[in-house]
């Protein structure tokens, strides 16, 4: 029997409310900048960067800090030939969740 990476976690963000408006300007400077598609499932959002290693840098950087405060995500990263995807994965229950902080990624 497996078990879903961060589904220990609470369903909760550290963040007090100054914290996360930083963040949410963060993420939106982030896909602005450095990412060219945001693909949202309802448990699963995957943000396809530019492949330059600014971009690389700033979102593992910026995704490292998110796990901190929301440690219920699941946080991976896909480096393929022709592309890299910066995936965040949210255990049932926390759809609605994973469906605001996309609603927050759009400036």
């Amino acid at each position: 029997m497996s078990v879903e990476p961060g589904a220990d976690a609470p369903i909760a963000c550290s963040l007090d409310a100054g914290g996360l408006a930083e963040r949410v300007d963060e993420w939106r400077a982030l896909v602005v900048s450095s990412v060219t598609s945001v693909d949202a499932e309802p448990t699963a959002v995957h943000l396809v960067l530019d492949p330059s290693d600014r971009a690389l840098t700033a979102a593992v950087a910026l995704a490292q800090r998110e796990k901190e405060c929301c440690p219920f995500f699941d946080v991976a990263l896909d480096i393929a030939a022709d592309r890299r995807t910066l995936s965040f994965r949210v255990p049932d229950g926390a759809e609605a969740v994973l469906a605001d902080f996309v609603a927050l990624l759009r400036p």
